[in-house]
């Protein structure tokens, strides 16, 4: 009796040790194919590179957004109003040029006007004085004896000397201001006078 009592516990401890596997086999949960499937569709290289490419990359987005600012901004030079008021504020440049025109006109300078005046007779002891002048721009620039005494022909001699003497003082010194020739007295002082009187007339 005492030899199969180890054998009697060795096929017991079997039989529950075999017990025990089929039990955890049993209980051992199964795996849905559906889950199972998208659970590999979910961790395969596929899906994984394709979750990226189905978001738009930063570098389109940046120049997709860009883009509309560039055309809105070639509308906007492009559009009427801006052709407007691009031309409008082009238009000032032009009136500042137009002061520039007086500036021709009043660079030519006015021709000096030339005119002649005849002084009044003088009357003196040996005969009649009166002398004629010509001014350019208020300036004399010639001057004659129209009449001279010449009744005797001392008076002739006196006057053939001392009136182109008296005509070259009158040019120096552009008034009658002037000095008497020395032995003609008489039509120094007539001719002087009659000089005054010219210039009188001139203004």
């Amino acid at each position: 009796m005492r030899k199969r009592h180890p054998l009697r516990q060795l096929v017991l401890v079997s039989a529950a040790t075999v017990s025990t596997v089929v039990l955890l086999l049993a209980l051992k949960p199964h795996t849905d194919p559906a889950l199972a499937q998208g659970d590999t569709a979910s961790t395969s290289p596929g899906a994984v590179i394709a979750s990226p490419s189905s978001s738009p990359s930063p570098s389109l987005s940046s120049s997709a957004s860009a883009s509309p600012t560039k055309t809105a901004k070639k509308r906007a030079s492009s559009s009427p109003t801006a052709r407007a008021s691009h031309s409008s504020s082009a238009a000032p440049a032009k009136t500042s040029s137009a002061p520039s025109a007086p500036k021709t006109t009043s660079a030519a300078p006015a021709a000096p006007t030339t005119r002649t005046v005849t002084g009044g007779t003088v009357q003196t002891k040996y005969g009649p004085v009166q002398v004629r002048i010509t001014l350019t721009g208020g300036k004399i620039t010639d001057a004659a004896a129209v009449q001279s005494p010449s009744s005797a022909p001392r008076s002739q001699e006196i006057s053939s000397t001392a009136i182109p003497q008296l005509n070259r003082e009158t040019l120096a010194a552009q008034s009658a201001n002037i000095d008497s020739v020395s032995g003609a007295t008489y039509t120094s002082q007539g001719y002087k006078q009659s000089l005054q009187s010219a210039l009188d007339q001139a203004g």
